[in-house]
């Protein structure tokens, strides 16, 4: 049907406009955010979602924050691009999060980009209400983004999930990598 209808030749590189359209309603049902198919780019799995913000905002030198442990990608990219990677250790004692007063000592004018993922893996740590506040302050005092892995969104066992989209000023400077590979596959 495909090859009788002429539909043969590549796709457009954020993905076909009806799928971000699902795409773009879901996210605003889910999180309460207004957020429009312009607002998304369909990509053959998390990696690419990772890498594109990364070079797109990140020059060598520049420090970006990731949570440890966490999914190896993220140091790995940070450290190809000769950026300045700068870990945030998740501890038992934070319920396998990570403490925001360890965030305050590393956040700074030099952070250009801080990766979060709640809930987390491989820990299973979810950021709190005040935690996801205390880090929306930290991104407009810094003037940081924030790439919000949420792969894992439906994946909680007490409560719902939130998203640090949601925060006063953070729309604009928040990624979120969202995908169904892990909760509807």
């Amino acid at each position: 049907e495909a090859l009788n209808s002429g539909a043969t030749h590549y796709g457009p590189a954020a993905g076909l406009p009806e799928v971000r359209q699902v795409f773009a309603a879901h996210i605003s049902a889910d999180r309460g955010i207004d957020v429009g198919p312009d607002n998304v780019v369909i990509t053959p799995g998390g990696k690419p979602i990772i890498y594109f913000p990364l070079t797109a905002l990140i020059d060598p030198g520049d420090e970006v924050i990731y949570p440890n442990p966490g999914f190896p990608i993220y140091e790995s990219m940070i450290n190809f691009l000769e950026a300045k990677a700068m870990p945030l250790p998740l501890t038992e004692d934070k319920d396998f999060s990570f403490d925001i007063e360890d965030l305050k000592k590393l956040a700074s004018d030099k952070t250009r980009l801080l990766i979060i993922n709640s809930p987390q893996n491989p820990t299973g740590g979810v950021l709190s209400a005040g935690d996801l506040d205390a880090i929306a302050e930290l991104a407009v005092k810094h003037d940081f983004w924030v790439l919000s892995d949420e792969i894992y969104s439906k994946i909680i066992y007490e409560g719902t999930h939130d998203s640090i989209a949601t925060r006063p000023g953070m729309l604009e400077r928040t990624i979120i990598l969202e995908g169904h590979s892990k909760t509807y596959a």
